[in-house]
């Protein structure tokens, strides 16, 4: 249960931070959990294909950083992406 509040709030944060810099799609993000989480590459992947559809795609890389983070705390440690033309 805690690990799908911390992907909610992984992904809502993504989407906010993909608002603000004005990114289409996210080719590779790197975020940072505690070694206690159970949020991995893979379920990281899967939750943000079906939540954050129109920012990530097939190719979009997630990576994990393991890192001494408080409890149900991420940091999203980076982004790349597409951007919206100015």
């Amino acid at each position: 249960m805690h690990d799908m509040i911390l992907l909610s709030k992984i992904s809502r944060a993504l989407s906010e931070c993909c608002s603000l810099n004005r990114i289409l799609k996210i080719s590779k993000v790197v975020i940072a959990v505690n070694s206690y989480s159970h949020v991995n590459t893979s379920n990281l992947y899967d939750y943000l294909r079906n939540y954050n559809e129109d920012i990530t795609d097939e190719l979009t890389e997630v990576k994990i950083q393991i890192e001494n983070l408080p409890d149900q705390m991420a940091i999203i440690k980076n982004i790349e992406g597409y951007q919206y033309e100015k």
